[in-house]
């Protein structure tokens, strides 16, 4: 039955009106009935069933504002296709997370890809400057990351997959989630390999297991799978999205709770998260939203064919309603391959207010000919 009917709504039901119609559920009067508004109150009493809290409102990003280029065409310490980046707002660095391979080291991209190695590579704010890299061996494939800035002048924390198992495609994912400290060697000094599994590489990088115990999590199912994380730093929290009793869920923790001790009772819980139509590429938490990246690269390999716009969306969620809008992004459309590689919140200062920041909505792409990927950043940062 469509969502306008007279059944009852569902929460799948409420996030499929999307964009402006959701809208006008929640301004109401000329815009949404009486029967659509008590629609929306209908599925707001049943996130609360369902023992969510309530994020304190906060500001969205407008979709509709026109993304612009941070950085474009910046290598990372290896060739292949980066998958995500997060940024150190105190340092004024990147940390950029890319299957592992160093063709001159004697093992195989398939390899390293099945068996889940991670090179994270730390690049200057430009993106010009390669200042370090740090190989994560066993860990996963690196889709989805939070960085954790500490203070000025100290190394950030990375939360990260984990405990890598491969797929039927032979591709490595972490099948836990950790937080560890970035230890990796200056650009000029010799590589080094972290172990997950390995004593002394634990202590090196102060590992912390973070997967959440679903048995804590509010709702039905004992398990949950692929744990994936990010850090909202401007409002110190943790979101976690996985997959548990046949549905796309997240939950959030206060970030200093999280830091101290295992991950228990969340603040927040999301039961059923809109599935995307194309490859999930990424998401982050800002506030009371959260924006899941989704898309693949260009059809017809390149920009020169006006017909392909490509597919990248970025779906906007407001995790206390479940109201949601979903919208394509032409953004760095000049760039070939463009593939929609990882998502995250970047802060910058705030001219107005001494020791203030402002939020961006980050977004990344692979582009380049394969053997050769480059890094590129785009961003929005109008909020409504």
């Amino acid at each position: 039955m469509s969502v306008f009917g007279t059944g009852p709504i569902s929460r799948r039901g409420l996030i499929r009106l999307g964009g402006g119609t959701a809208a006008g559920l929640v301004l109401g009067g000329a815009a949404a009935s009486t029967a659509q508004a008590q629609a929306l109150a209908q599925a707001q009493a049943q996130i609360a069933a369902e023992g969510a809290t309530a994020l304190p409102a906060s500001l969205a990003f407008d979709l509709a504002d026109p993304s612009d280029a941070l950085f474009m065409h910046k290598q990372a310490w290896c060739p292949t296709v980066m998958q995500c980046a997060g940024y150190d707002h105190l340092n004024k660095h990147w940390y950029v997370a890319q299957v592992m391979y160093n063709p001159g080291d004697g093992v195989s991209y398939a390899t390293r890809k099945a068996e889940g190695d991670i090179a994270i590579t730390k690049l200057s704010a430009d993106g010009s400057t390669k200042l370090g890299r740090m190989y994560l061996r066993g860990f996963g494939h690196g889709a989805q990351i939070g960085i954790e800035t500490t203070a000025v002048g100290s190394a950030p924390y990375i939360w990260i997959e984990y405990d890598s198992q491969p797929n039927s495609d032979n591709t490595g994912f972490g099948t836990k989630l950790c937080r560890i400290k970035y230890v990796g060697p200056a650009a000029d000094q010799p590589p080094r390999s972290f172990h997950w599994d390995d004593p002394e590489d634990r202590t090196a990088m102060n590992f912390k297991d973070r997967t959440p115990d679903p048995l804590k999590l509010p709702g039905a199912g004992t398990t949950l799978t692929a744990p994936r994380p990010v850090v909202d730093m401007h409002h110190r929290r943790v979101l976690v999205r996985f997959n548990r009793n046949g549905q796309l869920q997240c939950a959030v923790w206060d970030l200093d709770t999280a830091v101290a001790a295992p991950l228990g009772a969340p603040l927040h819980h999301f039961a059923d998260l809109p599935r995307p139509v194309y490859d999930a590429q990424g998401f982050c938490l800002y506030g009371s939203y959260m924006y899941m990246y989704e898309g693949e690269a260009y059809a017809s390999g390149g920009p020169t064919d006006t017909t392909d716009v490509g597919t990248t969306h970025i779906t906007r969620v407001d995790l206390n309603t479940g109201v949601s809008e979903r919208a394509l992004t032409r953004a760095l459309k000049s760039l070939t391959f463009r593939e929609p590689e990882g998502m995250n919140i970047m802060l910058v200062p705030d001219p107005a207010r001494a020791g203030a920041y402002l939020p961006r909505l980050t977004f990344g792409f692979a582009s380049g000919e394969s053997g050769d990927r480059r890094v590129n950043i785009a961003y929005k940062d109008a909020l409504i």
